[in-house]
């Protein structure tokens, strides 16, 4: 995960982790350096005692941070890697990155995918539409899936392997959303 700067202790996303600029990351340092105190202490820089551990975190910073999770397929049975809600009267798009690599190392593949998700005022989450791209070495084609589960309103994202293979995951991904005005 990111980097903590040394005196207030600002989170700064590490490459991977965040979209914006390098530039962002610098300007968080030089304000971090310079005297945050304010009179009576001048120059005392300001402790960080009072900050537990947890309490900054990527979701309370960002929308932008990437999610990364990891699964594992046996077989060509969809296996849920993520599940993301979707609230009603709002729309969301996620999009992200995936590499897989078969347990014994003789097989690999990765790619991205977007994935557009609605749902309606009093209705169910769908799947506007999606594109994966797919690259893999493989004799079958492990892939995976984005769909709508109506079932708990939410965006799920699915690994499908192959048959009487084991393949190791790891996805990461972002999530945008905008609700009804």
């Amino acid at each position: 995960m990111g980097n903590l700067t040394p005196n207030m202790s600002i989170f700064i996303p590490i490459s991977g982790e965040e979209l914006y600029s390098a530039a962002f990351a610098a300007g968080q340092m030089k304000i971090d350096s310079h005297d945050h105190s304010g009179a009576p202490d001048n120059g005392v820089p300001i402790g960080t005692d009072g900050i537990q551990d947890g309490a900054i975190t990527p979701d309370k910073l960002s929308q932008q941070i990437l999610q990364q999770v990891t699964a594992t397929t046996t077989d060509d049975t969809p296996t849920q890697a993520a599940s993301i809600p979707v609230a009603e009267s709002s729309a969301a798009t996620i999009s992200g990155r995936f590499v897989m690599l078969r347990d014994d190392a003789t097989e690999a593949g990765g790619g991205d995918f977007v994935a557009v998700f609605h749902r309606t005022t009093g209705g169910s989450v769908a799947l506007i539409g999606q594109t994966i791209t797919l690259w893999e070495d493989s004799a079958g084609i492990p892939t995976i899936d984005l769909i709508a589960d109506t079932l708990n309103e939410a965006a799920l994202i699915n690994c499908v392997g192959e048959s009487a293979k084991v393949f190791n995951w790891t996805i990461a991904f972002d999530v945008i959303t905008v609700p009804a005005a």
